[in-house]
């Protein structure tokens, strides 16, 4: 009898370990594949997008929550075809917006808005205000990209802060950058002195080439009892993304 309670328990014990593995395997292999799509969705939007002078097609805009901010939304002009102004500015119905969603943080969706001819404003804080409404307006197309967003239990969030927020990020850079093209236009700074990408510019022309650097790190937690339950995040999967496209500035 206790050999045979012994092997019982032997092979309930493998039984168990033979449902974790499987467990394991299929929640960080969705993860995975989540986080493939929606990089992949995010990288082929800011390939197409369009950029002119003032207007370099891709912001990012931040939630504001005490000393902390959180550049979690990523704006990208994407008109399909033709813009409605060629030289700016874009309208609400050409962006495509990603970003948690804030009715359920741990959705990453991508937002649409047909129809909403409102002109986007050029500065940043105008631009965060115009799209933090748009996020929860009446008319906005939302497709989640994926449900699995990491969002820190609230005894887990950083201290100082009123709410928990996902584990997304992005980060945008300009070559030349905002600030050098003002300079230029300002008459502080030579043409031939901006950093132009390549070194691909030309005076005669009247054309130099920018690049627009998208970095995206987002964090997912599988569908694994252990790590889901787990609020201090470990076992969560980092993953990170990397888009460029390219735009002529006169």
């Amino acid at each position: 009898m206790l050999i045979m309670a012994m092997v019982a328990g032997a092979l309930l014990a493998m039984s168990n370990a033979v449902d974790l593995a499987n467990e394991y395997g299929q929640g960080y292999g969705t993860a995975t594949q989540h986080a493939r799509v929606s990089l992949e969705r995010i990288d082929r939007t800011v390939n197409e997008a369009f950029g002119k002078g003032i207007y370099p097609g891709v912001w990012v805009t931040e939630d504001v929550d005490g000393q902390w901010t959180y550049p979690n939304t990523l704006i990208v002009w994407h008109p399909g075809g033709t813009p409605a102004n060629a030289a700016g500015p874009p309208l609400v119905q050409e962006l495509v917006v990603f970003c948690p969603d804030p009715n359920a943080q741990k959705d990453f969706v991508q937002l649409t808005f047909p129809g909403n001819t409102t002109p986007v404003p050029s500065d940043t804080p105008s631009l965060t205000t115009l799209i933090d409404s748009l996020k929860t307006s009446s008319g906005v197309n939302k497709v989640v990209l994926t449900p699995l967003l990491y969002v820190p239990a609230a005894a887990s969030a950083t201290a100082g802060t009123s709410v928990p927020r996902a584990a997304v990020r992005f980060v945008v850079t300009l070559t030349p950058s905002a600030s050098a093209w003002a300079a230029y236009n300002a008459g502080t700074l030579a043409w031939g002195s901006l950093p132009w990408v390549l070194g691909i510019e030309s005076s005669n022309t009247g054309a130099g080439l920018r690049q627009v650097w998208l970095r995206t790190e987002m964090q997912l937690t599988p569908a694994v009892t252990w790590v889901a339950s787990n609020p201090a995040g470990e076992g969560n999967m980092p993953f990170f993304g990397s888009a460029c496209f390219y735009y002529g500035l006169p």
